[in-house]
């Protein structure tokens, strides 16, 4: 019985502090040219920077799925890998571009996984 109960704490416990993510950034209304992307951002992500040339977030998913998220959203709105760098151990580095801009994203640890992708 006291592992029955121990059990359904930890679980509860899990539950609950995965429901009250929220990451120490303020909030910002998406502007363009990010907002025309169709960026992963409307569900477990906090947009926090949105200039015309820096878009910053913060996503509640490991960095692999944001990743994974990131490239099939801009893929989908005609851009096209050029390069993907994961030697650095805790980050990922794309560069994209479509008719004649480029972007450069890096995916990288922070409050989960943070964002920011440079309009170059």
């Amino acid at each position: 019985m006291k592992n029955l109960i121990l059990i359904s704490f930890i679980i509860t416990a899990t539950f609950l502090s995965a429901c009250s993510w929220k990451p120490e950034v303020t909030a910002v209304p998406i502007t363009a040219p990010w907002s025309t992307m169709n960026l992963p951002v409307t569900e477990n992500a906090v947009v926090w920077a949105s200039t015309p040339v820096q878009f910053k977030a913060v996503h509640k998913d490991s960095k692999k799925v944001v990743l994974g998220k990131y490239t099939d959203a801009l893929k989908a709105a005609g851009w096209k890998l050029e390069k993907f760098d994961d030697k650095v151990a805790d980050k990922f580095y794309v560069d994209m571009s479509k008719g004649g801009e480029t972007i450069s994203i890096e995916i990288y640890d922070f409050s989960g996984t943070g964002v920011i992708i440079d309009k170059k």
